[in-house]
Order: C-alpha cells, then sequence, then structure tokens
C-alpha cells in the first residue's frame, strides 16, 4: 500500500468545512466530514471522456483513433461482470448508483444509508475490474443504438449537438457523446481494453467520499480498499487533439414536433486560458451571461413582457483547449428573439452593467457557494475538477470575492458575431426534417 501519510487538511474557518485529502495508490482521495447526515455519498471520477478519441498509448510511440462514443460505451459496460450485474448488487446493499461520462470525464457514484464499506469495495470493483465479451459488446451496440435515437427525437439535446457541431469545425466537443449509429458499430471488446488500460488507471483518478465519517477512519478503510485491487503505477496516455480554426460553421434551421419553437445561440471562444484564470474566467462569464439574460435582468423583463418567452437559459463552459458560450430559450418568435439578444450583448459592450447588479449578484453567488456543502455530488465534483489545477473548493470561494466588474466586464470578448452560430428547431413544417441554412 503506498498511502501519503502526509494527509491533507483543507479548512475554511467562516463556513465551518473541511476536506482531508490523501494519496492512495496514485489516486488522489477526498472526504468531506458532515455530521448529522445519514446520507452517505462515494464518487470515483476519471479524467476520461468522449473528447479522448486520439491518443498515444502508453508503451507505444503511434497515435490510435478509436470510434467517437466508446469512453460512453466503456462506462455502460463496466457494471457487467462475470458473476453478474453490479447495479443490481449496489441496489441490494441499499446503494443507489448512477454512472455518466461528458466531454472531460467519466464519473460513477453512489448514495446509501447503509453498508457503505462494502458498497464502496463493490464501486472500486465497477471500475478496475474490467469484463469484456464479443457476445456483451454487440448486446450493448443495439442498446446504446436505441439510446442514441432517442436523444436525436428530443428536440432539447438535439438543439445542442447541433450548435456544438456548427460552433466547432474538428473539435471533438462537437461530437455527440454517446457517439452515432455508425461509429459505435467500431467498438470491440480489444478496444474497451485499451482504452480501459489507458486511462483508468490510479494517476487518472480521484476519489471523493461525503457523510457523518470519522476521515481518518474512512481514508483508512479506502486505503485498504484499493489497495486490495493490487493497482500497478502507471499515467494516463498521451492525448492528441486536432487544431480548432476560429472559424465556426453555419447555422442551422430543422424541423421536429416541438409546440413551441426552440432558439439557441452558441458563440466560440478562442481566447483559451489554463488552471486558475481558466476558472475565473469562466465564472466571470457566467456572471457577465447571469447580469445580461438572468432573470433579474431588464432584458429578461422586456422579452417576458412582449410575450416572447418565460424562461432564458445560458451558459458558458471552458477548457483548456476549447470554451463556448450559449443562449437559448422556448420562444414564440426565434427571429426577433435572436435580434434582441444580439442587441443587448451590443449595448452593455457600450454601456456596461450597473455596478449595484454585479455587487447583488456576487453576494448572491457566494450565497450558493455557502449552501453549496450540502450537496455532496456538486461540491465533491467541484472539488476533483479543481483538484487537477492545483485549486479546492474553498478556493474556489477565495476566487468568488477576489472577482471584480473588469474581469466581468472583460468577457464580452467572448460574443464576437463573427465567431457565432444559430440553431432554431420548429415545427411549423415549413422546412425539411434536416439542417437547413439560417438566411
Amino acid at each position: 500500500m503506498q498511502l501519503d501519510r502526509q494527509r491533507t487538511i483543507l479548512r475554511d474557518e467562516l463556513l465551518k468545512e473541511e476536506i482531508h485529502g490523501a494519496v492512495i495508490d496514485g489516486i488522489k482521495v477526498f472526504v468531506l466530514p458532515k455530521k448529522g447526515f445519514r446520507r452517505k455519498y462515494a464518487e470515483i471520477s476519471f479524467e476520461y471522456g468522449s473528447n479522448d478519441n486520439t491518443f498515444i498509448p502508453n508503451g507505444s510511440g503511434e497515435p490510435v483513433n478509436v470510434p467517437a462514443g466508446i469512453a460512453h460505451f466503456l462506462e455502460h459496460k463496466m457494471f457487467e461482470k462475470p458473476w453478474g450485474e453490479a447495479f443490481s448488487a449496489l441496489a441490494g446493499l441499499g446503494a443507489s448508483a448512477n454512472a455518466y461520462t461528458a466531454n472531460n470525464y467519466t464519473s460513477y457514484l453512489f448514495w446509501t444509508l447503509e453498508n457503505f464499506p462494502k458498497a464502496l469495495d463493490l464501486l472500486m470493483e465497477v471500475v478496475f475490474s474490467p469484463y469484456f465479451t464479443d457476445e456483451s459488446v454487440e448486446r450493448e451496440k443495439r442498446i446504446i443504438t436505441q439510446e442514441i435515437r432517442m436523444y436525436q427525437d428530443q428536440p432539447g439535446s438535439r438543439l445542442l449537438r447541433e450548435t456544438l457541431s456548427s460552433l466547432f469545425l474538428k473539435h471533438p466537443v462537437r461530437l455527440d457523446i454517446a457517439g452515432t449509429e455508425s461509429s459505435i458499430q467500431q467498438v470491440t471488446k480489444e478496444l474497451l481494453y485499451l482504452c480501459h488500460t489507458n486511462f483508468y488507471c490510479s494517476a487518472n483518478a480521484s476519489l471523493f467520499i461525503a457523510g457523518d465519517f470519522d476521515p481518518e477512519q474512512v481514508l483508512d478503510l479506502a486505503a485498504g480498499i484499493i489497495t486490495r485491487r493490487g493497482l500497478k503505477p502507471c499515467k494516463p496516455p498521451f492525448r492528441i487533439r486536432p487544431e480548432e480554426p476560429h472559424d465556426v460553421g453555419e447555422s442551422v434551421r430543422l424541423t421536429m414536433p416541438v409546440p413551441t419553437p426552440l432558439l439557441q445561440i452558441g458563440w466560440k471562444d478562442v481566447s483559451l486560458k489554463q488552471g486558475r484564470e481558466l476558472i475565473m474566467h469562466e465564472t466571470s462569464v457566467n456572471m457577465l451571461l447571469e447580469l445580461m439574460f438572468g432573470g433579474s435582468s431588464s432584458f429578461f423583463s422586456k422579452v417576458q413582457e412582449e410575450g416572447l418567452t418565460d424562461r432564458i437559459s445560458f451558459s458558458y463552459e471552458a477548457w483548456p483547449d476549447y470554451a463556448f458560450a450559449v443562449v437559448g430559450a422556448e420562444t414564440t418568435d426565434p427571429d426577433r428573439l435572436m435580434g434582441m439578444v444580439f442587441d443587448e450583448i451590443e449595448r452593455v459592450k457600450s454601456t456596461g452593467v450597473d455596478p449595484n447588479d454585479f455587487e447583488r449578484l456576487k453576494r448572491t453567488m457566494l450565497g450558493r457557494f455557502i449552501t453549496l456543502f450540502d450537496s455532496f455530488d456538486t461540491v465533491g465534483q467541484l472539488q476533483m475538477r479543481l483538484s487537477d489545477i492545483g485549486e479546492d473548493v474553498f478556493s474556489y470561494g477565495t476566487m468568488l470575492k477576489e472577482l471584480d466588474l473588469d474581469s466581468v466586464m472583460a468577457g464580452l470578448a467572448c460574443f464576437s458575431p463573427e465567431r457565432s452560430v444559430t440553431t432554431v428547431i420548429t415545427g411549423d413544417g415549413k422546412h425539411q426534417n434536416g439542417p437547413q441554412r439560417l438566411e
């Protein structure tokens, strides 16, 4: 057992919260003790997602290309074991389990009131003991094909997928996380084992545990379980990403059975950041979006009064190799709302935002941060992501306090009309059921 006895303790004296950490056989382990909470939580996350389709395997000098959607396919297959189905086994312990694949990571988690040590042991078996057969892989292809078709028929999912496919010309974020019906037919058990060996390694993993625990005892528990797995020292493979041009593709309009048209506007940000700067920039742009289009904004009041929409969604996502913002709504007049969104951005570029509105939103976000610690899954995901850049969930609170209006206004550089696309889904039957150029 390789246990880092120099265990770290992160504290926030004002919040009266702390996170205990250790490195166990290469895995970063974090424990959030929450006295009085009955529910217990564990999540293990790997820095491996749908964007990792080209890489140089460890011990090889040649890059390999794997089918789009294989990370998601692998996540599905990890619960199948020679002795049966691990989801059912976890349920038998009283644990509610789940797993999900994103563009940059894959996570496995459970909640439970009882049998936590057994459930944690089983979770480690799920992720570190793969079992694939030719027959099970072929069976999974049929299941995922149905899942892909289902999401293709869901307007909300289709809206974002069309937007990203237009915004990005080469980067794999433009591809569906589940892949395509064609790409998943190329998945084999050999490729699944290759991806698991390279990406499901200890140096690529973080484990977060939360609940009414003695931190030292639960770290010892985790150490014993992880060590029994006999993990070999390893490191992730070298990932290869295409160089993404500054240009974007064409806007699209398509028809689906929707009662009210859907609009989404996307912007590609080409001013990419790293580390702490990236997190602060991401937070700044999300604050800017809320100031411009949030429920308390004058813009929202105006479009609501005009009967254009009752809700505007928006987000900004930033990673070291790509970033984008989206604004969307279900609206009675997508063209009218589209024009108003672009006009509002230009207005804010000229006149700025009210400093009082900024200070009010900043206080609101700090309030949200305080209540974050009762949401185990959210604080865990934030802690694991931030630890990869040498930060932690408490330093995120410090970043919020450090944000000023100038930093937020600098985020307007993301919203260049030349790097934007729009996607409209209508149900009026005026267009063929497929992407069409927006005039």
